[in-house]
């Protein structure tokens, strides 16, 4: 009787493990495992009481039909945005370089996380040629996903912010990656003559200055791109360094990206223009958004991007992979550019983050880079003699660059519910795809 009990208690855990959602058995359990949706036939669901339904929650794992009604939530917010003046566009030059692409080859687990999972583009870069472009099947969300869909950047726009910066390093505008921030609007807080190494290290000391959520000033209760550069810095008027710890946080980048258009000033699109069209050479327009103007103490920076540019950018699947491949090339190329991605590499802190054993490290890319640095990670678990540089963004919209062996992967996904080891680290790591 006993024995029995233990054989149903048994059975009981092995259940659990498999059916339990958020477990998902930290994907040790196979990998063609596919994270199961709530209710996967019901109603569309809205998280929380905002407005907009931009992002889901990263702990939530939504059904087709949710994934649909935050698409569109952020379609509408797109056009807000523009509407409303809050949004800065770089439009395509017609230059575009057209990919090289080969036939899928045959991988049943990205095939269902396409068919059933989170994942909303997956591209696989292999020298010069696509070798791996999915994305999900006409019909399966109420609007398909196709190459004209703009995705949020979310934090991988930081990373566009860094190689921007490398930008006005080279040309000039920027004496040099530890140049001192003399920046009039902020000079009255404790980023002013702090190394711009510091900043893009996000070893600033401010942690004392932004709230948990990462999105908050001291002083304020609303999100940071609700008010203009000007109204920040008199929240953080006579704050001061404290230490040079890691505080990852989002209104630093924010700050460096303003940073940018002040030192540019009358060239700024000038500069944006020459990265985007020439350089990178988009296919389609680029935008990123814009802080609102609270403020009326300067007429002469009204509305100026040295007061409102961010990082969160909107951009296609192609035209991200498109913005890594120039990384790449100017890596490898050792351009200035390329030198100045090579600097902020040597220049990367140990990242307080690296667990790549914890429960459920799989979820984030993150977990696995044992440094940061210039809005980049770098020295990933396994792969730490490598020159691998990677991004991520919120609920999965990653790019990981093997600059040795001429290898991209680019994601864009819908939540935080899938297996980043599977389809980013270990195609990196073993140069293939999963099967």
């Amino acid at each position: 009787m006993f024995a029995k009990y233990l054989v149903f208690c048994f059975s009981l855990v092995v259940f659990y493990q498999i059916t339990n959602i958020s477990n998902a058995c930290s994907f040790n359990c196979g990998s063609s495992y596919v994270i199961q949706q709530k209710d996967p036939d019901g109603p569309a669901v809205k998280y929380g009481n905002s407005y907009f339904t931009l992002e889901i929650p990263e702990k939530e794992r939504p059904n087709d039909a949710t994934i649909s009604l935050y698409e569109d939530g952020r379609r509408q917010f797109f056009s807000t945005l523009k509407g409303g003046g809050n949004m800065y566009s770089i439009k395509p030059k017609g230059n575009s370089e057209t990919f090289k692409v080969s036939k899928n080859p045959q991988s049943a687990i990205l095939d269902k996380q396409l068919s059933k999972g989170y994942i909303l583009s997956y591209l696989y870069y292999d020298n010069g040629t696509i070798k791996y472009n999915g994305i999900p099947k006409p019909g399966r969300f109420k609007r398909d996903i196709d190459d004209k869909t703009l995705f949020f950047t979310h934090s991988t726009g930081k990373s566009i912010i860094s190689y921007i910066v490398g930008h006005a390093i080279c040309e000039g505008y920027i004496s040099s990656v530890n140049e001192p921030v003399n920046w009039p609007v902020m000079s009255k807080t404790l980023y002013s003559e702090q190394p711009l190494i510091d900043l893009l290290n996000m070893s600033a000391g401010d942690k004392h200055t932004v709230n948990q959520r990462a999105s908050r000033v001291m002083g304020s209760k609303t999100h940071h791109r609700n008010m203009d550069h000007i109204t920040i810095a008199k929240l953080l008027q006579d704050t001061e360094r404290k230490g040079n710890n890691l505080f990852y946080n989002n209104v630093l980048t924010d700050i460096v990206a303003s940073y940018v258009a002040f030192r540019t000033d009358n060239d700024y699109d000038k500069l944006l223009k020459t990265i985007f069209q020439d350089k990178i050479r988009i296919e389609n327009e680029v935008h990123f958004e814009l802080h609102r103007n609270t403020s009326s103490i300067s007429k002469k920076l009204y509305g100026k991007p040295q007061i409102r540019a961010s990082y969160s950018f909107m951009i296609t699947r192609g035209d991200l992979l498109r913005v890594a491949i120039s990384m790449m090339r100017d890596y490898q190329q050792k351009t200035c550019v390329g030198n100045y991605l090579r600097d902020i590499q040597q220049q990367a802190k140990s990242w307080p983050k690296y667990r790549p054993s914890k429960k459920n490290a799989s979820l984030y890319l993150h977990n696995d880079a044992r440094k940061y640095g210039g809005q980049f990670y770098f020295k990933f678990h396994q792969m730490e003699d490598r020159n691998i540089m990677a991004t991520e963004g919120y609920n999965g919209q990653n790019i990981m660059i093997d600059m040795d062996n001429s290898k991209i992967v680019v994601t864009q996904s819908a939540a935080t519910a899938w297996d980043q080891k599977t389809f980013i680290l270990n195609v990196i790591r073993h140069e293939k795809l999963p099967k």
